[in-house]
């Protein structure tokens, strides 16, 4: 119904909440990505707004939703464009294997509450945190233990996904990541 770029920019925009942040990770200037969102917006009748300075969408979200689905089931199979919520310290850095697949994104927004909703509406794929678990205790979230030591992280996935091998992937490649060079997460 919509581009990949379109769709990209749209979620972009309200994971990251930031226009030069998502074309930063997009690769397009932000009005190309302001352009792309507002499109994607229109073709969904959906509102995209910002409200007490965090970016929304309003409306009937259920075909954007159902897109999202598609879009997501797409970067699985292709196994790449996948997205993760890190908020890494600037040592660390994804394994280059892992890289090729995995986009690598930090919200301005640092609220575990925030990424639930990313990952149950399907924006995100994934998201590692020492955060302790979600409030509430989401059916639809799994976490999934990396590491212990110095502190305790994790990867928060939609339960439908911590099965798929991609994720099996990530989780070995952060732990043999966290064995050569500890995984920390940026100070908030």
């Amino acid at each position: 119904m919509v581009t990949v770029d379109q769709l990209c920019c749209l979620d972009g925009l309200i994971w990251l909440q930031s226009g030069n942040a998502v074309g930063a990770l997009t690769l397009q200037h932000q009005t190309t990505v302001s352009r792309n969102q507002r499109k994607c917006a229109k073709a969904f009748g959906v509102d995209v707004l910002k409200r007490d300075g965090l970016w929304q969408i309003e409306g009937d979200c259920q075909l954007l939703e159902l897109e999202r689905g598609v879009h997501q089931a797409a970067r699985l199979k292709l196994g790449q464009g996948l997205r993760l919520e890190a908020a890494f310290s600037p040592e660390t850095a994804l394994p280059e294997d892992l890289a090729r697949v995995w986009t690598v994104g930090s919200s301005r927004i640092r609220k575990p509450d925030h990424f639930a909703t990313l990952l149950e509406q399907r924006v995100i794929e994934a998201w590692l945190t020492s955060s302790v678990p979600l409030p509430g205790g989401s059916d639809s979230i799994v976490s999934i233990p990396v590491t212990e030591d110095p502190e305790p992280m994790q990867l928060v996935v939609h339960r439908d996904l911590h099965q798929q091998a991609v994720m099996a992937g990530l989780v070995a490649g952060l732990i043999a990541q966290h064995q050569q060079q500890p995984i920390r997460p940026q100070s908030p």
